[in-house]
């Protein structure tokens, strides 16, 4: 059995929530990794307690988030939920109008903490300029590296 965590399903869904909470606007896949981060680290940005928990060294997560969420909007776009869109600026990605209506059946205490929460953190850093959104998650990822290097000097391994 392959593990449902970060399945294409599970991570197109969540960015599927993003998508129509910033409709009728699109996004590009940078600033959907940063939000989809917000998403399930809420309380890393001084939001609602974080839906995943906080395990040390997230900065490998981000690594890898961009090619899940790809991964995830493939989906999506193949059940025609989000569409690409060729911009000035680049690819850039939207719900489509039958979005919101495909995510209003989706009634798990989860789906409402990932509805709630994208609701949040596009309100909070949807609008705001690139730079400044990749000032703020650079400013969150610094303490990482404590992170790892308590976890290592904990762990004995004296790297």
């Amino acid at each position: 059995m392959s593990n449902p965590l970060n399945s294409p399903l599970e991570v197109g869904v969540r960015v599927l929530m993003i998508l129509v909470e910033a409709f009728p606007a699109h996004l590009d896949i940078n600033r959907l990794v940063l939000l989809d981060y917000g998403l399930l680290h809420s309380a890393d940005l001084k939001g609602p307690d974080s839906l995943h928990p906080p395990i040390p060294i997230r900065v490998s997560e981000l690594g890898v988030k961009r090619q899940h969420i790809e991964a995830g909007l493939q989906v999506m776009i193949r059940a025609g939920l989000a569409e690409m869109l060729a911009e000035e600026s680049g690819i850039e990605f939207r719900a489509t109008e039958s979005a919101e209506s495909f995510l209003k059946i989706l009634e798990s205490d989860y789906a409402r903490g990932l509805r709630d929460r994208a609701h949040w953190v596009v309100d909070k850093f949807g609008a705001v300029d690139d730079a400044s959104l990749r000032e703020r998650m650079r400013e969150i990822s610094s303490h990482w590296s404590e992170e790892f290097e308590v976890a290592q000097r904990e762990g004995g391994d004296g790297i």
